[in-house]
């Protein structure tokens, strides 16, 4: 019998054994240098943890909530959605509605997932308000449009606005940034969206200073051609700002419905515009203008509808095939600033029926205005006539704010609150 002895390294390399045993060896430290790829990417020893704050899972809020999130260890990337939709870590959520956070990890080929479901809700009383701005005794054609909607609850304000002419007076400049300034004075830094009814210079001249200062979330218009002459140039330039600084930018083809201020709030429906003209590349005004986008708010159990400047071919379309939309209406915005042709049921001056207002039946109508071209002396005397409704220009009366809450509404203007309206200084028919 031999005594045990050890075989030095120098030797065992000439034993044919040896090179049996070197590749299993190598076989064995491969697997072993490996071994974290066979894991399993959900092993929670090895997945990266996820970290959510801001807001827990079944909560319910009447505030705000800023949510932030973060992966360890060091070197992990994260991801989020909110309802489906691409969301950042310290965004804030501000609209009432259910909510699902769902939020992934990644790191070294290992994955992690975490989900938190709220909801925020409203207390206490919520308010609208309407905002039709005077700009002025601009030069465009009927002192322009510029109507500012906000919903206003516990949880914050949303904006959103229908058109933004320029301001104007008979001694200045047109000032397209007059708009963008009343924004800012009110605080405002993101409209939900922003909405063009028509290709005309009086509703769009105010936008780019808007685009250029404010976040839109949506830009929206009716798909409108127009390329001839400076207005149309301007157009062109406001659609291209609009692709480049808005988040989304809508061409309205069929109706499209929003609620500003989320779920129990301000309802608006879009109505895409009369397509007879749309496709057009025309500098025509009254073609231009039967194109209008209509718009349909519905608040507190008030219904109002904005008409752009929609005149007798657009009145009919909206009154036949949106009659849901217009019928006894609470609020209407009258199109076309007072014009002859937005109120009776025919465009050569001879009607003197108006099927629109019988439809409508208003009990509060606003006109934007110039003072000079706008309001028409039919037209007005007309409306004169819609029983027990009140009546407000901006040649008159200036910035007009109506305040709603509850089925209730309070009208404020800037100047002149008992007077009545008046046809413009230059208006012949």
């Amino acid at each position: 019998m031999h005594p045990t002895r050890s075989i030095p390294s120098s030797v065992r390399s000439h034993f044919g054994w040896a090179h049996l045993y070197l590749p299993g060896l190598a076989l064995a430290l491969l697997l072993a240098s490996c071994g974290d790829s066979g894991s399993s990417p959900s092993d929670p020893d090895d997945a990266p943890t996820i970290q959510i704050s801001g807001v827990e899972d079944g909560g319910v809020y009447t505030q705000p909530v800023t949510v932030t999130f973060s992966a360890s260890p060091a070197g992990s990337t994260t991801s989020a959605t909110l309802n489906g939709e691409t969301f950042r870590s310290g965004d804030t959520v501000d609209r009432a509605g259910d909510y699902t956070l769902r939020v992934e990890a990644f790191r070294a080929g290992r994955s992690s997932q975490e989900e938190v479901s709220f909801s925020l809700q409203v207390t206490g009383e919520r308010v609208f308000i309407l905002r039709m701005f005077d700009l002025g005794e601009d030069g465009l054609g009927g002192g322009g449009d510029a109507l500012l909607l906000s919903d206003s609850s516990s949880l914050g304000m949303r904006h959103a606005m229908v058109d933004a002419g320029p301001r104007g007076d008979p001694d200045q400049e047109l000032d397209p940034g007059y708009v963008a300034d009343r924004l800012e004075a009110l605080g405002i830094e993101t409209l939900d969206f922003l909405q063009l009814t028509h290709a005309h210079a009086d509703h769009f001249e105010g936008m780019r200073p808007i685009l250029n200062r404010v976040q839109v979330e949506r830009f929206v218009y009716n798909g409108q051609v127009r390329t001839g002459g400076f207005a149309g140039s301007n157009y062109q330039a406001v659609l291209q700002r609009a692709e480049q600084r808005a988040d989304t930018v809508m061409a309205l083809a069929q109706e499209w419905e929003y609620r500003l201020g989320g779920e129990g709030g301000t309802r608006t429906v879009h109505v895409p515009g009369l397509p007879t003209y749309l496709d057009r590349d025309t500098n025509d005004g009254r073609e231009l203008n039967e194109g209008s986008l209509g718009t349909y708010v519905e608040t507190g159990g008030v219904r109002i509808f904005l008409t752009g400047d929609g005149e007798d071919q657009a009145n009919q379309r909206w009154r036949t095939q949106f009659s849901s939309y217009t019928t006894g209406l609470d609020i209407l915005k009258v199109g076309h600033h007072g014009a002859n042709n937005a109120v009776f049921d025919d465009r050569v001056g001879s009607s003197t029926r108006s099927s629109w207002l019988e439809h409508t039946q208003p009990a509060l109508m606003l006109i934007t205005a110039n003072g000079r071209s706008h309001p028409r002396i039919r037209a007005l005397n007309r409306l004169f006539q819609v029983q027990q409704a009140e009546m407000y220009c901006t040649n008159v009366h200036g910035t007009v704010t109506v305040r709603i809450a509850e089925g209730w509404w309070e009208v404020t203007t800037e100047r002149n609150a008992g007077m009545d309206c008046v046809p413009g200084d230059d208006a012949t028919t």
